[in-house]
């Protein structure tokens, strides 16, 4: 009986429009897909809270939290309103290694934006003017900008490069991690104005390639007992340049740049590696004082 129902609901999401697969979470009992809106969410619904475990994120009400109970076969769905009357319904499915942790609904709402406005062209003149200024606002990008990835974080002036960042030598050797046969140490902590840079380095000392998608970042209390309530804060990279994953006897690097990052004496940054297809999984923890007092890089 089991297996018609999810024959049947295979059926059914195969004949759903395209725009709708796209509204589709895959969830895991072992890892945590985490929505992000535009606005902050003012309610949220689960179709079947024995299945799944949904929350809005304390610290940043712009952000869902998205985990299975148990292994679940029927789909069910999940809905969210934002603050801005933005309305939200994904169907959930169950995924043992989801492929994609992080939704971020804003980056879809740029898409439809930029589809909607070249579905709408102007009309005769004022068409050409407006290509116009669209030509003469821009600037060339300069050859420095363009050799590497930019800190997307940046408001003003010319930040370095996350490319840049990669090449610099090395000048943190106290923080890292290792386990079989694997080590992750942070080479690099930098700061420029608003920017906080990180740099992350694999080697893989073992016979089996360590593949990992992306570090998960988590600001959490550094004393936590049954009578104290802790709130744990997920932060997310504004960009990334590199890969976390390495060969048999071989190396990765990644660099990661966020807002502007510091923490309390009583919080430390706590960096989970996840490996794809196996259970080789690490954490590395980042004290306050590191964080607070990441070299500042002027260019």
């Amino acid at each position: 009986m089991k297996r018609a129902i999810t024959i049947m609901v295979a059926l059914l999401l195969a004949l759903l429009p395209a725009s709708a697969q796209k509204d589709t979470l895959r969830v895991s009992a072992h890892f945590t897909t985490h929505v992000i809106f535009s606005t902050d969410v003012t309610y949220a619904d689960m179709s079947n809270s024995r299945s799944i475990a949904a929350k809005v994120i304390e610290q940043n009400k712009n952000m869902i939290a998205v985990k299975a109970r148990e292994p679940f076969s029927e789909p069910c769905s999940i809905s969210a309103l934002e603050s801005n009357g933005r309305m939200w319904t994904f169907v959930v499915i169950f995924d043992d290694s989801p492929s994609v942790l992080i939704v971020d609904t804003r980056e879809r709402e740029r898409i439809r934006a930029r589809e909607s406005l070249a579905e709408s062209p102007e009309d005769g003149a004022a068409a050409d003017d407006s290509r116009d200024g669209r030509k003469k606002a821009r600037k060339a990008p300069s050859k420095r900008r363009s050799e590497g990835n930019t800190a997307s974080t940046w408001k003003t002036g010319d930040a370095p490069t996350l490319a840049e960042v990669s090449g610099m030598g090395r000048e943190v050797f106290h923080i890292g991690t290792s386990g079989y046969g694997v080590s992750v140490m942070c080479e690099n902590l930098y700061s420029y104005s608003d920017i906080t840079y990180m740099v992350l380095s694999v080697r893989n000392g073992s016979g089996i390639s360590y593949s990992v998608a992306d570090a998960t970042f988590v600001i959490e209390s550094r004393r936590q007992s049954r009578r104290t309530v802790a709130y744990d804060q997920t932060i997310f990279p504004r960009s990334r340049h590199g890969s976390l994953s390495a060969g048999p006897g071989e190396q990765g690097k990644i660099v990661y740049s966020f807002d502007k990052m510091t923490l309390s004496k009583d919080q430390v940054l706590r960096i989970y590696l996840y490996e794809e297809g196996g259970q080789r999984n690490l954490v590395m923890t980042v004290s306050p004082s590191d964080i607070n007092k990441a070299k500042s890089i002027m260019k």
